[in-house]
């Protein structure tokens, strides 16, 4: 991305009023529950929505208990439950992909039982939200993590699984060898527990590297990259500091096009802590000094909630004053900023950013247990969000703009610019919902919110229930030359429609 200029910003319109904005509001669902296991957003029924799939362990009352449970999307912040037809289980993970090629997602699912039988195995997905068991024998473990990802690069899934067994810790490879086959690969990459390992291709030659952090099986921490030679892994020491009870997920944060790496969980003599590791190509690491929360028994994921073109942070897990829940916008420039986003507290926590509503941003699922031992699984859905312009100050000052003390000048560079928007709601009154894209041209405004006004006006002109449906948001960008904003324009149209969104050009 250019230095030269990059903006975004988003404004909630309402007809004759100027509300606060939003950021993560809490649905009121009825989710079970869990800790100790995996929640994760997962098109079950291929409706094109995005439904709720989790596992773990709760209490109901002084009842303990463990389930796997799917929650069906049926829109409109509704979700209601229904059996997938997989092992209840907890101490576990699982993961998503089309590993027989049929076109329809399966589950490669580890963990234990209430009975204490350990589990690793691969459902099948039908097609219409129901699982079936495929009969596929991996290593059984818990305490670990399973992911599928392309070993090879010959077009199917293998499986990489860690964790603790009767005997001991392990790290497997499992090869795809299709018609439900799986062979196991001598990786010979150390075995951890109560932590994780991921596919990794950190130095982007098409084949995955695997990177991996827990507990040994002498309980000493452990973090390393196993670096993949034509299937054959072999440690590579980056500096990446070792930790147990742990956590690690990969995304590119200063968009240079290589993935970069965050570590999280408890070192060597006690402390937690939580690392962000520049990948700045042939083996070598950067760590990076930001004060990210210190957190351990939990997770982290990456994505780009405010659609700003580079990718934020949503962590959860147990800090030194109990748990905690945060989401961390990436500003680039001035680093990453703690938006307090009211995200409840959690540790022994599990979750994912998804976009379940369809409207263009990413929401929160979540899952663990608070500091007063309540089990919870909660959905935040990511409303309106709005960015001050204090860039120029190479700081934040404020992040509601009608409440902003900032005077916004005339642009000092000419950029280019488009805005568009996306709303789920009866938008032609004819008492039915769709999808819609509203898009502007590229334009080089003078002034700033130029484009939004004129692009609000026109869209009220047309569609007078524009400032009553939900979600009437307007997201603007603008980038240094109008290639790149013509290129941009077309990825927005293009990832939309693919949706099923109907394009609505605003055009002047």
């Amino acid at each position: 991305m250019p230095k030269c200029f990059i903006t975004l910003f988003v404004v909630l319109l309402l007809i004759g009023l100027r509300a606060p904005a939003q950021r993560f509001v809490e649905l009121g669902t009825d989710l079970l529950g869990v800790s100790e296991g995996s929640a994760r957003w997962i098109d079950t029924d291929r409706d094109g929505d995005l439904d709720v799939l989790l596992m773990g362990e709760f209490f109901k009352g002084q009842q303990r208990g463990v389930n796997t449970r799917m929650y069906r999307n049926m829109r409109h912040d509704q979700f209601v439950q229904f059996a997938p037809g997989l092992p209840d289980l907890h101490r576990g993970d699982f993961s998503v992909g089309d590993y027989n090629l049929d076109g329809i997602d399966d589950i490669a699912i580890t963990g234990e039982k209430m009975d204490g039988t350990l589990v690793a195995t691969i459902y099948k997905g039908n097609g219409n939200g129901n699982y079936v068991a495929t009969g596929i024998n991996l290593t059984a473990v818990r305490d670990g993590s399973i992911r599928f990802g392309d070993l090879e690069g010959d077009g199917d899934l293998d499986i990489l699984i860690t964790g603790d067994t009767r005997a001991g810790t392990v790290t497997h490879i499992y090869r795809n060898d299709r018609n439900n086959v799986f062979a196991r690969t001598d990786a010979s990459i150390r075995g951890v527990k109560r932590g994780v390992a991921i596919w990794y291709d950190y130095n982007l030659d098409g084949f995955p590297d695997v990177f991996v952090t827990g507990a040994d099986g002498q309980g000493m921490c452990y973090s390393m990259l196993y670096e993949n030679f034509n299937g054959n892994f072999s440690p590579v020491n980056v500096g990446i500091i070792p930790l147990k009870q742990s956590y690690a997920a990969t995304g590119d944060y200063d968009n240079d096009g290589d993935p970069d790496l965050l570590v999280m969980g408890e070192t060597g003599n006690g402390k937690l802590t939580t690392r962000l590791y520049r990948n700045d190509r042939n083996r070598n690491f950067t760590r990076i000094a930001i004060p990210f929360e210190p957190v351990r028994s939990g997770f982290a994921d990456w994505g780009d909630f405010d659609n700003d073109g580079d990718v934020d942070l949503l962590i959860s897990g147990e800090s030194a004053k109990g748990p905690v829940s945060k989401v961390y916008q990436n500003n680039r420039i001035s680093g990453f900023r703690d938006l307090f986003a009211n995200v409840v507290g959690l540790y022994m926590s599990t979750g994912q950013w998804g976009d379940f509503d369809h409207d263009g941003d990413l929401d929160i699922l979540i899952a663990g247990l608070t500091n007063d031992f309540r089990f919870l699984t909660k959905i935040y859905r990511n409303d309106v969000y709005v960015v001050s312009d204090t860039a120029a100050k190479g700081e934040e000052e404020s992040v509601d703009i009608f409440n902003n003390s900032v005077v916004v000048p005339e642009h000092q560079k000419q950029a280019y610019f488009f805005v568009y928007s996306s709303t789920y709601s009866d938008l032609k009154s004819e008492n039915k919902k769709g999808y819609f894209l509203f898009i502007s041209p590229v334009k080089k405004p003078k002034k700033q919110y130029e484009m939004e006004d004129v692009y609000s006006r026109l869209i009220r002109q047309k569609y007078p229930s524009w400032g009553l449906i939900d979600q009437g948001n307007i997201i603007s960008v603008g980038l240094g030359s109008m290639a790149e904003a013509v290129k941009s324009r077309q990825r927005v149209i293009d990832e939309y429609t693919s949706r099923g969104y109907t394009l609505i050009e605003i055009d002047w």
